[in-house]
């Protein structure tokens, strides 16, 4: 498994990862709360935790094709989120 992970600060964090993860609930399996989320797509799976104003991703897949999708899919609904369709999480892989 290949592992990635990624910050972004925002206002209001809190609304912005419940927001997120009430969306999603909608068509995937997602279990969350104030501080953390777990969300698992048919090709991957992201966990989020909140400290303050940081949400702080770390994203998990099979292959680096699929790990790309876990973070588009995730940059691309945060940044609707916070009202900024141009954001770009800056992803680093992990290494073991």
């Amino acid at each position: 498994m290949l592992t990635s992970q990624a910050t972004l600060s925002a206002e209001h964090a809190d609304k912005v990862l419940y927001k997120l993860c009430k969306h999603f609930a909608l068509k995937i399996p997602v279990d969350f709360d104030t501080e953390q989320a777990h969300i698992k797509f048919p090709y991957g799976e992201c966990c989020i935790q909140r400290r303050n104003e940081v949400l702080a991703m770390f994203c998990v897949a099979a292959d680096e094709a699929l790990l790309a999708k876990v973070e588009w899919v995730i940059n691309d609904h945060l940044g609707l989120m916070v009202k900024n369709s141009a954001l770009q999480l800056e992803w680093q892989r992990v290494t073991a």
